[in-house]
């Protein structure tokens, strides 16, 4: 019964441990697939993010195209209150004007595309503006068109039809370069690291760029898929790789003019947020496998001493120290020659006579000096409590005279102490069995004890009976 209790205390405490690892690499899974699903999602967020700023960025910039729209519609309407666009009020109007960073210039184009600007200069603008064409698509901001005093360089031109008695008798302008409306404007997303270009969808040319200086049409772009996205007026992102390192381009279509706005934002900027919870669930998770792996091999240390000691208790005797017959009865097994084996076989007389006389406690201490004694002489590792008062002990390569001298010596130590053995051995030999030579000591044994009690005069209580030894 205790060799099954002790097989069945390992076998538990197997799966105790194979429950600890199997627990230990699912929350190892779990957090994993945690930090994986939280990267994911922020990912997402930084794209929703990305296509939130663009939309931030496009307002930012049409509010200012709106708030000098409203400036040049005011301006158009006193206009429209002077006698002629000639006159010296109109020239102090034009004056006053506040030409901001946005803006570089204001002036008239009059029926007979002249231009009139500051200080009531007038220029031809035959072949650089078409005063029928412009007034027909009433109030907007061109393309890309020639500069007056220079054809070399291009402006983009907010008109304002001048408006008297329903009818329009002039249009009001103001020039921005692009160049100028890149260094006044710049998109305060991303802590303004962003560049951003503005598309004309109806001519495929960058109007404002300070993206890419070799990009002056869409068709410039290497992706005919990201031309026909901003043509078609879509809104999108997606990512490139570039020189510098992977980009994202986000786009949408602007609802000043029929233009699209494309931002450029690097990848590190848009995955910033991303990118430190990542670092934070890296640590995070580097802690929790330090934490997990101490505790893992905290518990595969407790389950290997409690394993050891679960297998000691199962094979020591608890009384004497010694191995118990669980134990023997496995070193027995493993035998598989006796030809330079010595077994000893002793019995503790007068046990049964002590422990009714003294008591119990005065007979174990009987038997733990016996069993200190025997270990003495033939070590720890092969001495065995087999029974009540009955010890096993194996020895090798001895003679006859050897083990003779060797039991003298232990009978001589334990009378000294008032206590009484009996004691058979058996040499191996190759035509022996184990089992025979056992046999043979516990006979020698209990031919012994016989004696003693004949000798004290008192019946032998143990005795041999057959092949078995009865009490």
């Amino acid at each position: 019964m205790k060799l099954f209790s002790a097989k069945q205390n390992s076998s538990y405490q197997g799966y105790s441990l194979l429950a600890t690892v199997i627990l230990f690499f699912s929350v190892m899974l779990l957090l994993t697939g945690l930090a994986l699903k939280i990267h994911s999602l922020t990912q997402k967020q930084c794209y929703t993010e990305l296509s939130v700023s663009t939309r931030k960025a496009m307002q930012d910039l049409e509010t200012h195209f709106r708030s000098d729209r409203v400036s040049l519609r005011m301006l158009a309407s006193m206009l429209s209150e002077q006698e002629s666009l000639s006159s010296i009020n109109v020239s102090s109007y034009l004056d006053i004007y506040d030409v901001n960073n946005l803006i570089s210039s204001i002036g008239i184009l009059t029926p007979e595309n002249t231009c009139i600007q500051l200080r009531g200069k007038e220029i031809d603008a035959s072949g650089v503006m078409d005063y029928q064409k412009e007034v027909l698509l009433g109030e907007h901001i061109s393309n890309l068109q020639p500069a007056l005093t220079r054809s070399d360089s291009m402006v983009i031109r907010s008109f304002m039809p001048i408006r008297r008695s329903g009818k329009t008798i002039g249009l009001l302008y103001a020039e921005m370069t692009p160049s100028n409306i890149a260094r006044a404007w710049s998109p305060s997303i991303y802590n303004s690291s962003c560049t951003f270009c503005i598309i004309s969808r109806e001519t495929g040319e960058v109007l404002v760029n300070n993206w890419n200086k070799e990009i002056h049409y869409v068709s410039d772009l290497d992706s005919e898929s990201l031309q026909e996205s901003l043509l078609e007026g879509k809104s999108a992102f997606r990512e490139i790789k570039t020189d510098h390192g992977n980009m994202f381009l986000s786009y949408m279509p602007m609802e000043l003019e029929n233009w699209e706005i494309m931002v450029s934002v690097s990848e590190d900027e848009v995955f910033a947020s991303a990118n430190e919870i990542a670092s934070s669930m890296k640590w995070f998770l580097v802690g929790i496998t330090a934490l997990l792996t101490v505790y893992l091999f905290w518990m595969l240390r407790i389950n290997h001493n409690s394993v050891l000691h679960a297998k000691k208790q199962a094979n020591t005797d608890i009384l004497t120290g010694l191995q118990n017959r669980n134990c023997y009865e496995n070193y027995c097994e493993k035998i598989r020659s006796v030809s330079h084996l010595v077994c000893v076989y002793v019995d503790a007389n007068g046990l049964h006579e002590l422990n009714n006389t003294k008591g119990h406690l005065a007979g174990d201490q009987m038997l733990r000096f016996i069993a200190d004694t025997l270990k003495i002489y033939f070590g720890e590792e092969t001495v065995y409590r087999i029974g009540g008062d009955e010890f096993v002990a194996f020895d090798k390569n001895k003679s006859e005279s050897e083990m003779q001298e060797i039991l003298n010596h232990i009978k001589t130590e334990i009378e000294r102490n008032q206590y009484h053995i009996s004691a058979g051995y058996c040499l191996g030999k190759k035509e022996t069995s184990l089992s025979e030579m056992i046999k043979t000591a516990e006979i020698r044994m209990y031919e012994e004890k016989k004696k003693y009690y004949e000798k004290i005069g008192k019946p032998v209580r143990n005795h041999m009976k057959g092949d078995e030894t009865t009490v």
